[in-house]
């Protein structure tokens, strides 16, 4: 156990466990998601005509792709949706296979992290398992 060496016996576990709620990973992952968004369509050299769009609806918000559709405009082909209830954040996406719950909890070395199922996650490790099939799946070439 290494990495317990770094925290100090006196640790204020009350403090970093108050700041680490729900509500303020969800505020933190809600700026960061944006933030990934803006980085993936300022991303030039991936020729699959992506665009995406991020949508904030309060209590959740979600991240879509879209594709030009003729005269119509864009035509949206996927999308992850993230919504928070109580402890949980919720991580569903539509014609994608994303789908998980993450709770938050302080790890061994006092830091807030998401625990998805039994493992831990950092902030960005649950950003990508939520956008990483939306932002850079092959097309499926048999449809």
């Amino acid at each position: 156990m290494e990495s317990q060496s770094h925290v100090p016996d006196d640790f204020d576990w009350v403090t970093a466990q108050a700041k680490c709620s729900a509500a303020f990973m969800f505020e933190r992952l809600r700026t960061r998601v944006r933030e990934d968004v803006q980085r993936r369509n300022g991303i030039f050299d991936r020729h699959d005509g992506w665009k995406f769009e991020f949508h904030d609806e309060g209590d959740e918000f979600e991240v879509s792709r879209a594709v030009a559709s003729g005269a119509m405009g864009t035509k949206v082909t996927a999308l992850v949706r993230f919504a928070r209830a109580g402890r949980r954040i919720h991580v569903e996406g539509e014609d994608l296979d994303v789908d998980f719950t993450a709770v938050v909890a302080l790890d061994v070395t006092g830091l807030c992290r998401f625990v998805v199922g039994e493992a831990m996650y950092s902030e960005w490790e649950v950003r990508r398992l939520a956008l990483e099939q939306l932002f850079f799946e092959e097309p499926d070439e048999s449809e």
